[in-house]
């Protein structure tokens, strides 16, 4: 096993934490790796650390810079089309991986290829949640938010919940090819991926953290936001993802998938309009474990869907 990883790296305004991020790559215990770093127009020192590190490593490192601001979701998508290799791992720009990162997960994988040739996967994992300073704030961010993953093919969990993070996706060509291009009006790469993944691929969850995962008040991601303002404020009283444009993408995959997935994505999006019953909307949410398992989530979501107290 000696297959070069393309490591993919957006970056915007992120000279404070970036440094440890690149070399906390470059120390990884599976070497052969390329880095693709594409800046989205920082006005910080952000791309002199990129031109200092491509120096230090002309042939292990490779970047560009937008030309205009395009957003990190953009970002990744033009990163990933850039990519030639088998395998990509991505990136965030403020993070701190485990030394065995990158061979877990393609150890993983190689291992699932030798049973299903020729199908698309994807290999996530669990994360340290750590402060600006490094400090722990959780051992396991799959415990702090409640998400648990199935061995097994399970369509609902990764529609409704996810908890599948763009920082940890490792995964290979065939699901490259399925991804690609991004549709528009999407606000989440990986939760595309991860969705694509279970529709017509293969997911492996591992449950150990390999990333210390960093939560500041300058991180760029969504979902390092949404977990930051979950620290600090009350959570806005929307449903559970009506506040995401998952309505406007997901429609895209109905008529490509098969008769029982496409049984849920039609469940999933009919809570997602509010359309039809209440009663119904809420059964299938169950039914097909389209929320988080946890009983205060699953009574909140029956007390805003029947009294109406939830945002448009």
């Amino acid at each position: 096993m000696n297959d070069t990883i393309a490591v993919i790296l957006a970056t915007y305004n992120g000279e404070k934490y970036l440094k440890q991020q690149i070399e906390s790559i470059l120390d990884q215990t599976y070497k052969n790796i390329k880095i693709y770093i594409g800046d989205d127009c920082s006005k910080d020192g952000t791309i002199d650390i990129i031109r200092a590190y491509k120096n230090l490593y002309p042939d292990k490192i490779t970047y560009y810079q937008n030309e205009t601001n395009i957003g990190f979701v953009k970002n990744f998508e033009k990163l990933l089309q850039n990519t030639k290799e088998d395998y990509i791992a991505f990136s965030d720009q403020d993070d701190v991986w485990d030394k065995d990162k990158i061979f877990l997960q393609y150890s993983a994988l190689k291992e699932k290829e030798t049973i299903f040739k020729d199908k698309a996967m994807m290999i996530h994992h669990d994360l340290e949640v750590v402060d600006s300073s490094l400090h722990k704030i959780f051992s396991s961010y799959f415990d702090a938010r409640g998400y648990k993953f199935s061995p097994n093919k399970d369509v609902g969990v990764i529609l409704g919940p996810c908890g599948v993070m763009g920082n940890t996706i490792f995964m290979n060509k065939k699901l490259k090819s399925i991804v690609l291009p991004f549709p528009e009006m999407l606000d989440s790469h990986d939760y595309w991926i991860a969705v694509n993944c279970e529709f017509f691929g293969i997911r492996v969850s591992i449950n150990k953290a390999l990333i210390k995962y960093r939560i500041h008040m300058l991180n760029t991601s969504n979902k390092k936001n949404i977990f930051f303002q979950g620290l600090t404020r009350n959570k806005l009283a929307y449903l559970p993802n009506h506040n995401t444009t998952r309505k406007v993408f997901l429609k895209k995959l109905v008529n490509r998938v098969n008769s029982q997935d496409k049984i849920i994505l039609t469940a999933y999006l009919s809570y997602l309009e509010l359309k039809g019953n209440k009663i119904n909307l809420y059964i299938n949410l169950i039914k097909f474990n389209l929320l988080k398992k946890r009983f205060f989530v699953r009574l909140s979501v029956f007390f805003r869907l029947f009294f109406h107290l939830y945002k448009y």
